[in-house]
């Protein structure tokens, strides 16, 4: 018999190193669970599996996505996932999706189908380049030495209050990006010499918000436009983010760029035509 364990602030010390440093960070943040199955005595994790709650505080649907399963054992697989049904109906979870790399993945894509999950090939949202291959994009290369309008400006120069009101805006049209906590995150908890965003009439209009992982790679968290002048405000955020980095970082840095809504897609399309993300099984299940 196995023991689920939950994983938390008390006892990272113990699992950080199974979960990995950028999983890590984020054990203790409201949306965020993370388990491990170890034999009863032991604290030897052999299975484990992060996810992360949507729409937890709000009046949709509670989902959850499973964004990281590793797995030593079959037989504690099991438990594991007998272990993550109890806590995600805790929760109120009543659908869960899973996203497995198509890399070393097709066991695991079959023990999840054997759970009760359909899974499909797809791709990620999210695409990772290297600093150089974004600079070197036609578009950004347009805009070079186009000169960036006084209203976008270094996430660093902006005031606590402001940066306030606007994220309360942005959660209040229900846009959190990849941040279902927005609203509980400082500043400074993003990288914010290199994170930008437009204002207009004193307003903020458009965030261009990006985390450092303790890994080093630049991950973006929050690309939207506040009203209808995202087809103008967005590449030059871009154009912004883009100098701010070149400054700062090797041209090896990695950027990860998640097509998280329909404004990054289209951001996205416009900079890496020929960007997809990388292979992947998912798939879901009714809780």
């Amino acid at each position: 018999m196995y023991q689920i364990i939950d994983v938390n602030e008390d006892n990272l010390d113990v699992y950080g190193s199974f979960l990995g440093e950028d999983l890590s960070e984020n054990i203790g943040r409201s949306y965020y669970r993370a388990v491990v199955a170890a034999e009863d005595g032991s604290e030897n994790a052999v299975s484990g599996m992060v996810w992360m709650l949507k729409n937890l505080d709000e009046d949709a649907d509670t989902e959850s996505n499973i964004i990281w399963i590793r797995c030593e054992d079959k037989e504690a697989f099991s438990d594991m996932m007998q272990g993550y049904s109890e806590r995600a109906k805790s929760d109120g979870v009543v659908r869960s999706c899973a996203f497995v790399p198509v890399k070393n993945g097709k066991e695991m894509k079959a023990m999840l189908m054997e759970q009760g999950f359909k899974m499909r090939l797809t791709e990620s949202n999210a695409v990772v380049v290297k600093l150089s291959e974004l600079s070197k994009m036609p578009h950004m290369q347009k805009m070079k030495d186009m000169k960036i309008p006084e209203s976008i400006m270094p996430l660093n120069q902006l005031t606590m209050r402001s940066f306030r009101k606007g994220i309360a805006k942005s959660v209040g049209l229900g846009k959190k990006g990849l941040c279902e906590d927005l609203e509980e995150l400082g500043l400074l908890w993003f990288e914010d010499d290199v994170s930008c965003v437009s204002v207009k009439d004193d307003k903020i209009n458009g965030f261009f918000l990006f985390h450092r992982r303790p890994s080093g790679v630049i991950a973006v968290q929050l690309l939207v436009c506040l009203d209808t002048s995202f087809k103008t405000t967005l590449p030059f955020m871009m154009r912004q983010f883009i100098n701010a980095m070149e400054e700062k970082y090797d041209p090896d840095t990695l950027v990860e760029l998640d097509r998280h809504n329909e404004q990054a897609l289209l951001l996205a399309e416009k900079l890496l035509p020929r960007g997809f993300g990388i292979p992947v099984y998912a798939g879901g299940r009714e809780e």
